[in-house]
């Protein structure tokens, strides 16, 4: 998760000219405790349970997809497997899309795991308009691999808590690696699975958007002091939630394999340290 660190007077004199508030970002890092992740391209069982494949465009060749095998327990089949794949193209694009928000919000890297932006008009120092801008400009690659989660939860009938822990067992099984060169340090969302990786934020925002469409109330949550970012799933059942607007949320760890719902690393048990994070969801 990003860290938001107090500016200097002389940079928001600066900002202020510009018609925001600068923002100084500090990439956090995943624990090696926290390590878990898969490979892709896993071949798998031939008992897994098959979602399909998705590849955006349809021409785009097998070899630029990727094919995940997880397993789901309390399913029947436990296993399964899903194809995704984006073209050179639309990938490049995406990526581009990514660099021109950059651009637009000033975004300026520090080195390291630093960077400055200029929020736009209206919005908070903190990533929540970042979020919301990936999460409009990368909704029709994402909605169609949501499309074989909403499929396979619809034909197989399962409830809400098993069509949670299908999801969040897909996007934990995408190998865990922090954002080098990527503006504002996040992979987006539609790029996660395409590309096997991402952080805990990019990570999350794919799980928040693929859970809300299958019908589930999910949001960010978040910890600056923590450095960590992971989901909240507005369903009933028991372990670590969080609270807001009169809503309770269950912690959804995506960063490591197999890591159930409800769970809260131990290191991040740190209730008070977290932050319930609303996201708009895009309409049009």
């Amino acid at each position: 998760m990003k860290t938001a660190l107090k500016l200097l007077a002389a940079l928001l004199v600066v900002a202020g000219a510009l018609g925001g508030a600068l923002r100084l970002g500090l990439v956090g890092r995943l624990a090696d405790t926290d390590a878990g992740a898969a490979p892709h391209d896993i071949p798998g069982g031939s008992d897994a349970m098959e979602l399909g494949t998705v590849l955006i465009p349809s021409d785009t060749p097998r070899a630029r997809a990727r094919t995940y095998v997880w397993s789901t327990a309390g399913l029947t089949p436990p296993d399964h497997r899903l194809t995704y794949g984006l073209g050179d193209t639309l990938d490049a694009w995406m990526e581009d899309q990514l660099k021109a928000l950059g651009r637009r919000l000033r975004y300026r890297s520090l080195g390291g795991e630093r960077f400055t932006y200029q929020p736009p008009r209206g919005c908070s120092a903190d990533m929540r308009c970042i979020y919301e801008e990936l999460m409009r400009s990368n909704e029709g690659p994402v909605k169609a691999l949501g499309e074989r989660f909403v499929t396979s939860v619809r034909e197989r009938n399962l409830d809400s808590a098993q069509a949670a822990q299908l999801i969040l067992g897909f996007v934990q099984r995408i190998q865990y690696e922090l954002p080098r060169d990527e503006p504002f340090g996040i992979v987006p969302p539609a790029l996660v699975p395409a590309r096997n990786r991402g952080d805990c934020d990019s990570k999350a925002l794919l799980a928040v958007m693929l859970l809300r469409q299958v019908g589930i109330d999910a949001v960010m949550l978040y910890s600056d002091p923590l450095a960590h970012a992971a989901v909240g799933v507005g369903l009933p059942g028991s372990g670590t939630r969080l609270r807001h607007g009169g809503r309770s949320y269950q912690y959804a760890e995506v960063t490591a394999e197999g890591w159930p719902l409800g769970m809260i690393p131990p290191k991040y048990d740190k209730p008070r340290l977290w932050r319930v994070m609303l996201l708009d969801t895009p309409t049009g």
